[in-house]
């Protein structure tokens, strides 16, 4: 004769699961706040001007803006890094990521809902940048802003630029409120330091880090409190 079956609760093991399935829900949770915020990626700009010397200047742009954008906690913003690497994986050149034909497929590469881009345009010594932000998923531009830009200074107008592409995601619903402004610098950036420096972040995309160093020292030489340029100048000298 069988006796009494044995019960198989297990009042720990039961506490356990439990405690296992709030940790997993609050992971679940977290990560569906995170995929709220809009996925940006700051492309280069072009350069509207016959200057060689401005041509490389889209890439300094482009880190500047990412990382005043990226100060901001409710935006997800692409490193830069990772742009270079998409771009260089679809063969495509720096005015050509701009091509309206190229929006969706370098959108979903990167996995971003927005692509910044613009143009840096110039004449007579006066240079003004344009910008405008396309929706990846309609390949359509929903909004644009255009700054001043003043040779002794692109700090100026690159964190003017920054500015009012957050009151345009306001705007266009994807923030809630408009984000602070980037911290001001105490020093201004010339126009020819920021070049030296673009040239520095292609040399260092072009695995040249003899080049990048001695083209990072030389802005350092030029605008010493850069912090960008110097947390560069740091990942090379590791």
């Amino acid at each position: 004769m069988r006796g009494p079956e044995q019960s198989c609760y297990n009042p720990g093991a039961m506490v356990r699961l439990f405690a296992l399935l709030i940790v997993a829900l609050s992971g679940q949770a977290q990560a569906a706040d995170a995929g709220t915020r809009p996925r940006i990626a700051v492309l280069y700009f072009e350069t509207g001007t016959t200057d060689v010397e401005l041509q490389a200047f889209s890439k300094g742009l482009a880190a500047l803006m990412t990382t005043d954008l990226s100060s901001n906690e409710q935006l997800d913003v692409l490193e830069r890094e990772r742009l270079e690497a998409v771009l260089a994986e679809l063969k495509l050149g720096e005015s050509r990521a701009a091509h309206k034909g190229s929006f969706a497929q370098v959108g979903k590469l990167l996995g971003v809902d927005y692509l910044v881009m613009g143009l840096l345009v110039g004449a007579g010594g006066r240079f003004a940048l344009d910008a405008h932000v396309v929706k990846v998923e309609t390949s359509k531009t929903v909004g644009g802003a255009r700054v001043m830009l003043d040779p002794k200074d692109v700090f100026v107008a690159e964190e003017q630029l920054v500015e009012k592409l957050g009151a345009l995601f306001v705007k266009l619903g994807s923030l809630a409120v408009a984000p602070a402004p980037p911290a001001k610098r105490t020093h201004p950036l010339p126009l020819k330091t920021a070049v030296a420096y673009s040239k520095a972040l292609d040399a260092r995309d072009k695995k040249d880090p003899v080049t990048a160093t001695r083209l990072l020292g030389e802005v350092l030489k030029e605008q010493p409190d850069f912090k960008l340029a110097q947390l560069d100048l740091l990942s090379l000298t590791k």
